[in-house]
C-alpha cells in the first residue's frame, strides 16, 4: 500500500490519530518518497499538537487538519478551515450550529480556555435514539444541546480543543487527570513509539495514572527514566503515580482509539497475580 501511494503521487491523505503517530515517529517512513503529499486530514480520536508537529515538519507539509463530529451530529460540528493553521484544535463551530462548554459538576456555561463537557445544538443533530426516551433525554438538555460525553475548552478564537472523555478522566485525589495529556507527552520521547495512560486503583488517592508504553526498536529506555520525562513536564497530581509497565502493542480500535479497557483487564490480571 505504501509503494501504491508513492507510485500514484497521492496529495490529500484521510488519516487517523494511530497512523500519524506512525508517520511521525517511525523509521519506516524514510524508505518512501512522499513529497507528494500536501495535506492531511486526521478524526476519529483527538490528535495531540505535538503529534501534528512532528508529522509536518517531517513530511514538510503545511498542516494537519482535524475536525469534530459524532453519530448524533451526522457530520462534522467543528472543523478547521481551509488556508488555517491551528496545532492541536480540531478548528470552529460548523454553520448554523451552537456550542457551549459546560461544568462537568454543576451544568454552568463556562468562558474560554476552560474546561468542561462540549455540547451542541443545531439542524445537523439526531432527533434521539429510536425507540429510547430515557436514553435520548440523558444525552440532550432542557435547551435542546447535545450532552457529547467530550472534555474540551474552546479558546479566545473560538477555536475548539478536545481534551478527553468525561468517563476517561483520571480522578486523583481531588484533581482531574487527563490520560491524553500525559499521552502526547510521552509521544515526544525519542525512545518511546507509543504510549497509553490508564487510572489504577488506589485507597488513599482514588486513582493513580498508570502509563503503558512501547519501545522504539533498540531503544534502552526504563521506567524510571519515563517516569522522570513526564515529572519534567506536569504538575506533581499529573505525574506517574502508578508506574510504567512496558509492552509489545498498545491495544486500539480500527479507528485508532486506545483500548484502556482492555489496558485495565491487563493490570487487574497482573496485580491478582502479585497477590
Amino acid at each position: 500500500i505504501s509503494s501504491l501511494y508513492v507510485c500514484l503521487k497521492v496529495t490529500l491523505l484521510f488519516l487517523v490519530p494511530t497512523l500519524l503517530v506512525f508517520l511521525g515517529k517511525s523509521p519506516k517512513v524514510d524508505r518512501y518518497d512522499l513529497s507528494s503529499v500536501k495535506e492531511i486530514w486526521c478524526g476519529a480520536a483527538p490528535l495531540s499538537k505535538e503529534v501534528q508537529y512532528q508529522v509536518t515538519n517531517r513530511l514538510k507539509i503545511r498542516n494537519v487538519r482535524q475536525g469534530y463530529g459524532l453519530t448524533e451530529t451526522t457530520l462534522s460540528v467543528t472543523f478547521i478551515s481551509g488556508g488555517r493553521n491551528k496545532y492541536g484544535s480540531c478548528g470552529t463551530i460548523a454553520p448554523g450550529m451552537t456550542a457551549k462548554v459546560v461544568d462537568l459538576e454543576t451544568g454552568a456555561p463556562l468562558g474560554p480556555k476552560c474546561c468542561g463537557e462540549l455540547c451542541f445544538k443545531g439542524p445537523l443533530l439526531m432527533k434521539g435514539y429510536l425507540g429510547d426516551l430515557q436514553a435520548t433525554s440523558a444525552t440532550m438538555d432542557d435547551d435542546g444541546f447535545l450532552r457529547t460525553g467530550d472534555v474540551g475548552y474552546y479558546d479566545q478564537e473560538g477555536y475548539f480543543y478536545i481534551v478527553e472523555r468525561v468517563k476517561e478522566l483520571i480522578k486523583y485525589r481531588s484533581f482531574q487527570v487527563p490520560p491524553a495529556e500525559l499521552e502526547a507527552i510521552l509521544l515526544t520521547h525519542p525512545s518511546v513509539q507509543d504510549a497509553a495512560v490508564i487510572g489504577i486503583p488506589d485507597e488513599i488517592s482514588g486513582e493513580l495514572p498508570m502509563a503503558f508504553i512501547v519501545k522504539q526498536p533498540g531503544a534502552t529506555i526504563n521506567s524510571e527514566m519515563v517516569t522522570r520525562f513526564v515529572a519534567e513536564h506536569v504538575s506533581p497530581q499529573k505525574r506517574l503515580h502508578g508506574g510504567v509497565e512496558f509492552i509489545d502493542a498498545i491495544p486500539k480500535t480500527a479507528s485508532g482509539k486506545i483500548l484502556r479497557r482492555e489496558l485495565r483487564q491487563r493490570y487487574s490480571r497482573s496485580n491478582k497475580a502479585k497477590l
